[in-house]
Order: structure tokens, then sequence, then C-alpha cells
């Protein structure tokens, strides 16, 4: 039998390995995208869809080799988002330092985040018995990511905690998935992921909602939403249950960005702030009570998912361990 991840590597030596195949495969000198390739592979992130993947690998007995080249993938197309959003949401920074397009401008940015899907699809297809599955599970995940992106920056008007439950599985979930499903193919899983799929997707809400709360409180730093008008849990929990809400209704509709701070501190002082953190309990919860149902190899990979996000108190620096 081929050696296992559990029997060669631990998740820091597998995060090196990683490092290195990107090094490996950047962009030629001559494409003129290999120094913002360099310097988006300074600070990677913490690898957490590569961890995803490690751990599936390591239930299942995937060999090594086609883990590290699957995590590489996920984690390449994941990037790509990152890329791609920062683009459309007009954030300045990225991981503690400059993004791609503000550092290289838009059309640099957008074009290594198309090179780093491209790259991705190779990567996936080098699976020798998988490889054209693998990359259908990965264009299906970018797809679906997209759908969640567009409908994100669609909205101008407060939307409703359906249709913000929607988005924000739609934004998270694929590529939090693709990690653990790509092995599952790879190493001919049986048995069906819709549990997993279910567990995912109210993970998916966990994370996204605890960024939404941050993003209100606390009030000291302006919130990106608010003015940005995109979809943020607790200001449609505000909107929701605030009774007499017509002067915030009209204010969000104008696209005026003046009062971003007065309605920041109300919004960050009301019962939103309960509420949203009431929700997340709940879909956590939920989650927890999937996890029995879950395929038992892959029971242990789900309960690390959960846990992942399991944490009140989560500080900027523990979130990039999915980011």
């Amino acid at each position: 039998m081929p050696p296992t991840i559990r029997s060669r590597l631990s998740f820091g030596v597998f995060l090196t390995q990683l490092g290195e195949l990107f090094q490996r495969e950047l962009p030629s000198r001559e494409s003129g995208l290999l120094n913002a390739a360099k310097y988006h592979f300074r600070n990677p992130g913490k690898g957490f869809r590569a961890q995803l993947a490690l751990a599936s690998g390591e239930a299942l007995r995937l060999h090594y080799h086609d883990v590290l080249i699957w995590a590489a993938a996920c984690e390449l197309i994941h990037n790509a988002s990152l890329v791609h959003d920062d683009i459309s949401d007009a954030s300045t920074h990225r991981r503690g330092q400059k993004s791609i397009h503000e550092q290289f401008g838009i059309d640099t940015a957008l074009c290594l985040g198309d090179w780093m899907v491209a790259k991705a699809f190779e990567l996936a297809s080098k699976n020798k018995t998988h490889g054209g599955q693998l990359v259908g599970q990965l264009a299906t995940a970018m797809q679906q990511t997209c759908v969640g992106q567009a409908s994100d920056v669609g909205q101008k008007r407060c939307i409703t905690t359906n249709q913000w439950k929607r988005i924000a599985s739609g934004k998270t979930s694929p590529f939090l998935l693709a990690p653990i499903a790509g092995v599952a193919l790879a190493s001919n899983f049986e048995y069906s992921l819709q549990s997993l799929k279910n567990l995912v997707s109210l993970c998916g809400l966990v994370y996204q909602g605890r960024n939404d709360i941050d993003d209100i409180v606390p009030s000291s730093h302006r919130s990106c939403d608010l003015d940005g008008r995109k979809p943020n849990l607790v200001v449609s929990l505000f909107n929701e249950n605030n009774t007499g809400n017509e002067d915030f209704n009209r204010w969000y509709n104008s696209g005026d960005t003046s009062k971003v701070g007065q309605w920041q501190q109300r919004i960050a002082s009301s019962q939103a702030i309960v509420r949203a953190n009431h929700a997340l309990d709940i879909w956590l919860a939920e989650a927890e009570l999937i996890v029995p149902s879950v395929p038992s190899p892959l029971r242990e990979v789900a309960t690390q998912l959960v846990a992942s996000v399991n944490d009140k108190k989560i500080t900027e620096t523990q979130r990039g361990r999915i980011a």
C-alpha cells in the first residue's frame, strides 16, 4: 500500500511542501505576473482548505501526493476568489499587506486571479484516475461561489435574513466542501456526503455571521458593509426587528454614506447583535447534531470543521484558519 498522510506528514510539513509546490508553479517572468504572484504568496494564509484536504486524506488513506496536489488546487482557486473579491469590494488590504489590485493595479489583479483558476484546474487534472472528475468538481464549486458573490455585490437594498443565509452559504460553503469532497472522490468513497454538505453550509453561515458582527462592532472602525451596502446579518436583523425603521430604510436605499458612523453606532447598541449571536449558536448546535450522521471515516473531519468556527472570541488572526 502507498504511504499515507498519517504515516508520512504532519500538517506543518504538509504546509511547507504546499508552499514549495506554489513556488515551483509560479508564472513565468515573461508573463508579467511573477512579481504579483510572489507578493501574494509571501503570505498565502493559514491553508485551512489544505488542512481539510489533509485530514480527509488521512481519514480515507489517500496517497499523500494526490492529497497535496488536490489541496494546492483548492487553495489556489480560493485565493483567486480573494484576489477578485478585493477588487469587487474595493478592499485595500489582505492578510496584513496591500491587496493585489492596490499594489499592482486592477488589470494585473484580474489576470493573476484568472491565472490561479487556470493553474488550479491544471493541478486537479493531474490525478491519473479521477483528473477529469476533479476538474469538474472544482468548476462546480467555483460556479456556485460566483453566483453567491454576484448576489452579494448585486444587492443595493437591505435584504431579509433568509436572503442573507442564501448568499452567505453560496459564497462560503463550496470552497469549504471541495477539499473534502475531492478527496472522497479520488479515494472512491462510496457513501453519500449530503449530511456533510448540510454541516458545511451551517459552518459557512457561522463564519460569515462572525465576520458581519465584527464589521459592526466595535463602532470605533467604519463598517465596510454599511458603507458599501453589502449584505450583513446584523444589519438585516436590525432592519427586520426595528419598529419605525423608515428612516433607516430611506437612508440605506439612498446610497448616502455620510451617516454610516451614526447608524453603525445605533445598530451596534441594538438587540441585533444579541440576535445575531443567538442565530450563530443555533446554527452551531444544528451542525453539532449533524456530526453523528456524517459517514464514520469523515466524522473527525466534520468535528474539526465545527470546532474551527465554534469560538465566540474569534480574532482576526484565528480567522485566518479559514480565510
